[in-house]
């Protein structure tokens, strides 16, 4: 008791961080169009996007240079196709005027040349997992980058996850108003998601022996959701950053990856490379990122291994539903209706559409079957 007595919980007044800039996006040695989306921020309590639009952005070079973006949807700002292109070796910064007249701009960064990935690839693992009451299993991936000549490289990675996925039921019928067949079936049965995944990934190579990178872990998927049921898909960005970038990302990876509670410590603000022209105490979020840029994408098929989401169920309720769907309000048409156990059911209908756990239905351009 006496111990517990002398423990205070942290609260930190996150209010002051409430109605700042925040900027995401950068250039790097690829072709463009590049994109920066400008946003405000809020309390951790409402945490959601607040594009902040009208803004007017630049980009420069070191030789004078300057591209001004164009707004193509609230708080996303883009360059034209044709238009300013990342060179190796060069330095960028990045102006934004808001509507009210205020003035921000990074540091100039310059852009490294890309360590080129040399392969992608996921094993089988399990991993623990104290929550549970079965071991958890699912594919970690790993990420090898080709040797280089410099004994320091600063990475970071970035990732987005696609997934095939289906539905529980086949659709038979639906209402409308009146029972009416569906078809095809499983028009709504298979489905596609795409995900960006929230973990941040950093490394510098200061303790390799060799200057290539091997087997470093990217992110892990288990069986404890669909994602795996069917097949999956990751696609892995590989930035070459300097120290500076380097920095703000690692910060940003260890405050994310502390364990326990919230406050187990204390929260701070992690400043990126934009500043206030107008007020030097201002505060600004995010960084305006300047990279060497390599990608690669990964397939891996059904893991076979036991599987843990929990799947739809039917009872008499979903029975009785469909006994009583005369009495369904329009505003929930379409009703979608199974066959189980040679009876026809009123399932949930996240059920049998599998776009009401977002996912899509048209299959992305760059999937293999």
């Amino acid at each position: 008791m006496w111990l517990n007595s002398c423990i205070d919980e942290y609260w930190p007044d996150v209010d002051k961080y409430e109605n700042l800039l925040v900027v995401e996006g950068g250039i790097t040695n690829t072709p463009g169009p590049y994109t920066i989306k400008i946003s405000k921020s809020l309390p951790v309590k409402y945490a959601r996007y607040i594009p902040f639009s009208g803004c007017v952005l630049k980009i420069f070079d070191d030789d004078g240079s300057s591209e001004t973006l164009v707004e193509t949807e609230p708080g996303t700002y883009s360059t034209m196709s044709n238009g300013i292109q990342g060179q190796i070796g060069k330095r960028y910064k990045l102006s934004v005027i808001t509507p009210q007249g205020k003035e921000y701009e990074s540091s100039y960064e310059e852009l490294i040349k890309p360590v080129l990935i040399d392969d992608v690839y996921a094993e089988v693992e399990y991993h623990s997992n104290s929550g549970l009451d079965h071991p958890q299993v699912g594919y970690q991936f790993y990420i090898d980058a080709e040797e280089t000549l410099n004994d320091t490289n600063f990475y970071l990675w970035d990732m987005e996850a696609t997934f095939h996925f289906q539905s529980d039921f086949f659709i038979r019928w639906y209402y409308n108003g009146r029972v009416r067949e569906f078809h095809p079936i499983d028009s709504l049965y298979d489905c596609w998601r795409t995900n960006k995944v929230k973990d941040i990934f950093t490394f510098n190579s200061t303790s390799l022996v060799t200057n290539k990178l091997e087997r470093f872990p990217l992110n892990y998927v288990n069986t404890e959701t669909k994602e795996l049921t069917v097949k999956y898909s990751l696609l892995v960005n590989q930035h070459t950053i300097g120290k500076s970038a380097y920095q703000y990302w690692n910060a940003i990876e260890e405050q994310n990856s502390e364990q326990g509670s919230m406050y187990s410590q204390q929260p701070y603000q992690i400043r990126g490379n934009m500043r206030s022209i107008n007020d030097d105490n201002e505060s600004v979020l995010g960084y305006f990122m300047v990279s060497g840029f390599d990608t690669r994408r990964i397939f891996v098929d059904r893991i076979d291994a036991p599987f843990y989401f929990t799947r739809c169920s039917i009872n008499d309720g979903n029975y009785q539903a469909y006994a009583e769907i005369g009495a369904t309000l329009p505003y929930l048409y379409p009703v979608y209706i199974i066959l189980y156990d040679e009876m026809r059911a009123v399932p949930g209908q996240s059920c049998a559409d599998c776009r009401q756990n977002g996912g899509t239905i048209t299959k992305p351009d760059f999937w293999e079957d």
